[in-house]
């Protein structure tokens, strides 16, 4: 079983300008969402789940402030063969380390990309905190031989 958690993303176009001196403006667009994904859960888990909902993943997900926001929309705990989102998403999934979690995402291009000749990987891992914020990014590249390319 896995867990698949869908959120909204939304970005105040009204605090691009302010000065933050009084009330920001307010002026929501939707921006799209994220996919998370949590895999291979045990049936204690899945039963957790069920019981509690998820409030360490919401901690360390959500995070609204004057400029933008991104909130959850909902989870569903799905069979491991189950589609997690739409084709062209490409979903973040939680790990669970000794004592935290690590965010992963792994990215390959498309024909709508431009990416660099040769890359055909993008590769970025986190630790998530609350309130959506990061620690420890890193992004590296590889090209069609798994190897690592280096910047320029």
């Amino acid at each position: 079983m896995k867990l698949v958690i869908q959120t909204q993303i939304r970005e105040n176009y009204g605090a691009h300008d302010w000065n933050g001196e009084g009330e920001c403006p307010q002026y929501w667009k939707f921006k799209g969402g994220n996919t998370y994904v949590v895999r291979d859960l045990k049936e204690s888990h899945v039963v957790k789940i069920n019981m509690s909902g998820i409030p360490t993943l919401s901690c360390l997900i959500e995070d609204s402030n004057e400029y933008a926001e991104e909130y959850i929309l909902g989870y569903d705990v799905v069979e491991d063969d189950a589609v997690e989102c739409e084709e062209w998403e490409t979903p973040i999934e939680f790990v669970w380390g000794s004592d935290r979690w690590l965010a992963i995402r792994e990215t390959r291009p498309d024909e709508y990309d431009s990416w660099a000749n040769g890359i055909t990987l993008k590769s970025e891992s986190w630790i998530p905190l609350k309130g959506g914020e990061r620690a420890h990014y890193e992004c590296h590249y590889y090209d069609s031989n798994n190897q690592l390319v280096e910047a320029a």
